[in-house]
């Protein structure tokens, strides 16, 4: 790894933001492309190379970079691509899958359903925000980002049964936020 590589790295991992909005601007526009070509889309582009930066700051103090800066970016990037393609894909066996059946209607139909209602959306999220600040973030990893609970452990410094106690808190309490929302509609 260059010299140079090697302080940027340094200042990213300390938090320093304006490495971090030097990286930005310097790879944004050029990992975008090079996500385009993947994807075939510059939305979906643009979309996949901001969470290339959102991990890369969220995770800026575990970074281990071990060639260079470049080549970790468009890897992450790289990455993302596939697993999108690969998301793309299942979502395509299933589309056939339910036209083949002819459930396409009937499936449309309920997804209208469930997800017309910009208030249900609204009520979710706010369950998710009433939960105190350790208990929404256990249950954001676990949920969001999938993680199993003894990855939340290791990562937020906690013992696997308390990352239990706080799902079960979580869960609990977004159950009964949304049973009133139901009961009440």
């Amino acid at each position: 790894m260059s010299k140079e590589n090697e302080v940027l790295l340094t200042k990213l991992m300390s938090g320093d933001k304006q490495a971090y909005e030097w990286l930005f601007n310097c790879y944004y526009p050029k990992l975008t492309f090079f996500a385009n070509r993947f994807v075939n889309d510059m939305s979906i582009a643009e979309e996949i190379t901001g969470e290339v930066f959102v991990v890369l700051w969220e995770k800026r103090e575990q970074l281990n970079i071990t060639s260079s800066v470049d080549a970790y970016l468009y890897s992450m990037t790289k990455n993302r691509c596939i697993n999108y393609l690969k998301h793309l894909k299942i979502e395509n066996l299933y589309l056939n899958y339910l036209q083949k059946n002819n459930l396409l209607d009937t499936c449309a139909a309920d997804i209208e359903a469930g997800y017309n209602d910009k208030e249900l959306a609204q009520q979710i999220q706010f369950a998710v925000d009433s939960l105190p600040e350790k208990c929404r973030q256990v249950f954001m990893m676990s949920r969001y980002e999938d993680m199993k609970y003894r990855d939340i452990a290791a990562r937020l410094d906690i013992s696997s049964k308390t990352v239990e106690r706080h799902m079960g808190i979580a869960l609990e309490r977004l159950r009964k936020i949304l049973k009133d929302v139901f009961y009440h509609a």
